[in-house]
């Protein structure tokens, strides 16, 4: 599996983690959410670059 795969993967998985934390928190954006959504946000933005540079393609 390529790293753009993985990080696609790992970037939904902090998104998932941010969300249900957000729930458990009442809605409130508390500094564990805040955290879980930038670490999406890294791995999210590497992950496009990743895809935008290869042009998607299986190599």
């Amino acid at each position: 599996m390529q790293a753009r795969h993985i990080l696609t993967i790992v970037a939904a998985a902090f998104l998932a983690a941010a969300l249900v934390r957000l729930v458990r928190d009442g809605g409130r954006l508390g500094p564990a959410s805040r955290t879980w959504l930038l670490v999406a946000l890294v791995f999210g933005g590497i992950s496009a670059w990743l895809w935008r540079t290869h042009g998607g393609t299986l190599q």
